[in-house]
């Protein structure tokens, strides 16, 4: 899943159109849950040395509202340019960040690392149920989008509390 015949785009352009189910082994560990398959649609062509892999990604993630921790689904889409290349020598490829390495050796190209890394790059960090969300409250837990809890506000220390404690001296 997810391999690119490296032997096809030697021929010409080659096209990688897969779905990527939720429960794939590449999202373990990720803290994203995908509600629907990741429709993988690329597009690979030869450039120099190299090969250049064009498309998109597109799915839907399930994250809990950052207020109210209640389950919110977004839709992750994104078109991504990804450069497939041999490290020169003493070049360490992988530490780049832009380039990902082309394998020293064989006839195909494991994508998976790569369209896992777009994928959760494009996952916002933070996800609100709706902007007005009022969350939880913050000493029995209820959702206040729900309704008041009944709870009573604590009064806000001050740092003139200490000054409550201290005795003086009367001259009666």
């Amino acid at each position: 899943m997810l391999h690119l015949s490296l032997a096809a785009v030697d021929r010409g352009d080659a096209r990688l159109r897969e779905q990527v189910p939720p429960d794939h082994p590449m999202w373990v560990g990720t803290g994203v849950e995908l509600t629907r398959p990741l429709e993988v649609d690329l597009k690979a062509t030869e450039v120099g040395d190299g090969v250049l892999v064009r498309g998109t990604l597109a799915t839907t993630v399930r994250q809990a509202c950052r207020r109210c921790l209640e389950p919110v689904e977004q839709e992750v889409s994104e078109h991504v340019d990804l450069l497939f290349a041999r490290p020169m020598e003493g070049e360490d490829v992988a530490d780049d960040g832009e380039v990902y390495p082309l394998p020293p050796r064989g006839d195909d190209v494991d994508l998976t690392d790569a369209v896992r890394e777009q994928v959760l790059l494009q996952v916002p960090q933070f996800t609100l149920c709706r902007e007005e969300c009022r969350g939880l409250c913050p000493q029995c837990g209820t959702n206040l989008n729900d309704g008041a809890c009944e709870c009573v506000p604590e009064q806000a220390s001050s740092p003139w509390d200490a000054l409550k404690n201290v005795e003086f001296e009367h001259d009666d």
